[in-house]
């Protein structure tokens, strides 16, 4: 599944996606997501997030949102950068936005070597390939090879 996901992944590098509209980091990953594995991860979430104790009574979970697939129920979570493999999804923290410490609030696809490839939460809307920060990392998810269906 990691290669599918860096192979749909790479060709966004520099490229413009929803320009104009802030928050689309998971959007570009479920996209990224659909390509390499199928329409179910479209819709896919969890009711259980590992940042769920953290979050308000109010606070509404959708498959927009960043830990929508952060979830033992997908895959097994990674807990460190340098254990990070080509694919697996990266969760940072506090990145924006008025949340309580520790809600996962960005998300990417790890490339190997301390690198992601994501949506950048600005406007701009570019799709980069940076160095994951270590002050925001949170975790990353080895999504379950089963979850991905032939194309």
């Amino acid at each position: 599944m990691g290669e599918k996901l860096v192979a749909e992944a790479l060709p966004w590098e520099n490229r413009e996606y929803r320009i104009g509209e802030a928050e689309q980091c998971m959007n570009w990953t479920r996209e990224i997501l659909v390509a390499a594995c199928g329409e179910h991860f479209a819709t896919l979430e969890t009711e259980s997030p590992w940042d769920g104790h953290l979050l308000g009574p109010e606070d509404e979970l959708l498959p927009e949102h960043v830990d929508s697939l952060a979830s033992d129920e997908f895959g097994q979570k990674v807990k460190a950068i340098d254990a990070l493999q080509a694919g697996d999804l990266v969760f940072l923290k506090n990145t924006y936005g008025d949340w309580a410490e520790g809600v996962l609030t960005h998300v990417g696809i790890a490339l190997g070597d301390g690198r992601y490839i994501h949506r950048m939460t600005s406007n701009d809307g570019l799709v980069k390939i940076d160095s994951i920060p270590t002050a925001d990392f949170d975790s990353g998810i080895r999504l379950k090879d089963s979850l991905c269906q032939t194309q």
